[in-house]
């Protein structure tokens, strides 16, 4: 007489039940990994954002700046707009107090039309649990890149996201950004 053939529910059950320990043994370190991909695409907005703004400054001739608060955990990309418009073949000079007032605007996101260049780590699911440290540039929270792409000054950036820390620092001198990841 032939057996038929198939699995019976006991190999079917330890199958199950080595599947769902393996599984619970590489949860760890799949949390683990997402941890580290939020707080690393936290810090590469950052980059991009800072290359976003010296790279408009040289486009433009107009200054931008990049204010990073690190008590609110947002990220903010601006540029100067002046009073009169400089492209206006009939300007030939500008007014003291559009050269003395900065006013700076929130620029448009690049990859988001209609949608202004500013970040709140903590609002957004991707950055989820990401806290920006620190955030120093000279004496305060931001820079401001010069028509040349030149930093106002140099400075640095920490993130942390529970045991994984990144950041980056700002040349002052050469406006290179360099990342330190850990």
């Amino acid at each position: 007489m032939r057996r038929a053939q198939g699995f019976t529910l006991v190999e079917v059950i330890i199958v199950a039940l080595v599947l769902g320990i393996l599984a619970l043994l590489a949860l760890p370190a799949m949390e683990s990994a997402l941890a580290e991909a939020r707080l690393f695409a936290a810090l590469n907005e950052i980059v991009a954002a800072l290359e976003f703004a010296q790279l408009t400054a040289m486009g433009s001739g107009k200054p931008c700046r990049v204010t990073i608060d690190a008590a609110a955990d947002t990220m903010l990309v601006e540029q100067v707009e002046y009073g009169a418009d400089l492209m206006d073949p009939g300007q030939t000079q500008l007014a003291e107090a559009d050269v003395e007032s900065e006013t700076y605007a929130t620029m448009e996101h690049p990859l988001k039309r209609g949608a202004q260049y500013g970040i709140a780590f903590a609002g957004e699911d991707r950055f989820e649990g990401v806290d920006v440290a620190a955030a120093a540039f000279g004496g305060g929270n931001f820079v401001v890149f010069d028509a040349l792409g030149a930093p106002s000054q140099g400075g640095s950036v920490a993130l942390t996201l529970g045991d994984w820390q990144a950041g980056l620092t700002l040349d002052p001198t050469s406006g290179k950004i360099v990342r330190s990841d850990q």
